[in-house]
């Protein structure tokens, strides 16, 4: 009986973690959507459009980030996590010089 507590207790957190990270990326999709449409209505003044790309795109670097986090998790070879870490780097300080 007590296994299937903990069991069921498991996958509620699961299925928590995914809905969280589903609505973030329902946002993250729905900012790159509004660029696009501030992009082609405002032609002249790109400002807003601009803002609400950044927002999405930082949104799709971050649930990228994570997922491939738990991926290099359960593959432990140490290429993996050196790998990993090299991308995310590489993202960050790109992204960072591109904004700047």
């Amino acid at each position: 009986m007590e296994n299937k507590n903990v069991q069921e207790n498991k996958n509620s957190k699961k299925i928590n973690f995914n809905s969280i990270l589903s609505f973030i990326a329902y946002i993250g999709i729905g900012c790159i959507a509004v660029a696009l449409i501030l992009t082609l209505v405002f032609e002249n003044d790109a400002t807003l459009s601009n803002a609400f790309r950044t927002v999405g795109e930082v949104i799709a670097y971050l649930i990228s980030i994570f997922l491939a986090f738990f991926w290099v998790k359960s593959h432990p070879h140490k290429a993996w996590l050196i790998c990993y870490v090299v991308f995310v780097v590489t993202i960050v300080v790109l992204y960072i010089l591109r904004v700047f």
